[in-house]
């Protein structure tokens, strides 16, 4: 595994473009809200790992629970109202945009904020305008932090047949954080959840599976619905790891809440479940 891992980072040889995800129940505490220790330990990993990277962007859910915090209610964002999401989205948005930009500044790296909604990417002007503004951070040294901007947001797709990778389009941060690893030919997709990775059903139970290449429709008809904390499930998951394994992109799902698991990984530990690209990466 580690060695699967390596080979398709090439860690040794070079740094690497890497996009990291990061689930709503990785950054809540058991109140379903969100805990700056958390957002302060995965800040803590991705800057002292900088040096094995060039280039970082992050895709962070968390702005809702951030906002029941802030607004005292005892509730699952799943649970709520659309127009209830959108005021708890108003609200934790930028306190939780103010944990990043604090606990990053500690280490003097500067982050910048980018709020979307599916008419940004279905838009071909605003898709470009994203793009040029994405590249130009990158070029500044200057760590991209992406959320779904929920407080406008009206729309959740629904997938055309969620069992079928090619009918996704954006509707969550799992396929968002797979659409810009595709499209900035990123090295590695990390997303961080709160299970160990894919677990495939057996006689005894369930047991991870280490390894995939690409993801076909029995891997996905295992894989079960959305979370309480948050929309995406490992179905979710699954269909955005299609997304970039076509892109050439390697994906690993791992448990965000584990000790230093971001470092294991970019050391090519064996954690999670690594789903290999299904074609060459061809960086420009």
């Amino acid at each position: 595994m580690r060695a699967t891992i390596v080979a398709c980072l090439q860690l040794t040889y070079e740094k690497q473009d890497v996009v990291i995800k990061i689930g709503t129940s990785v950054l809540t505490n058991s109140k379903g809200w969100v805990s700056p220790s958390r957002v302060r330990e995965i800040v803590r990993q991705i800057s002292e790992n900088r040096g094995k990277t060039k280039s970082v962007i992050i895709v962070t859910s968390g702005a809702i629970a951030t906002g029941l915090s802030k607004l005292g209610i005892n509730a699952t964002p799943s649970s709520l109202k659309l127009t209830m999401k959108q005021v708890c989205a108003a609200v934790g948005q930028p306190s939780l945009m103010a944990m990043y930009t604090k606990y990053f500044n500690k280490y003097n790296i500067k982050v910048a904020q980018i709020l979307l909604t599916e008419e940004d990417l279905a838009n071909q002007y605003r898709y470009k305008n994203f793009w040029r503004t994405l590249s130009a951070l990158i070029e500044h040294d200057v760590i991209p932090i992406i959320n779904e901007n929920d407080a406008i947001s009206v729309k959740e797709l629904i997938p055309i047949n969620p069992y079928v990778p090619d009918s996704v389009r954006f509707g969550d941060n799992d396929r968002l954080s797979a659409i810009i690893a595709s499209k900035i030919k990123a090295d590695l997709l990390i997303m961080l959840t709160d299970v160990d990775g894919f677990m495939m059903p057996t006689k005894n139970g369930v047991k991870l599976v280490r390894e995939m290449k690409g993801v076909d429709k029995k891997m996905l008809s295992y894989a079960g619905s959305s979370g309480a904390l948050g929309r995406g499930g490992m179905l979710s998951k699954l269909q955005a790891a299609a997304i970039a394994s076509r892109a050439g992109v390697t994906t690993v799902i791992a448990n965000g809440l584990k000790k230093n698991i971001i470092t294991r990984i970019l050391n090519g530990e064996n954690v999670g479940t690594v789903i290999k690209p299904i074609r060459k990466r061809f960086k420009s």
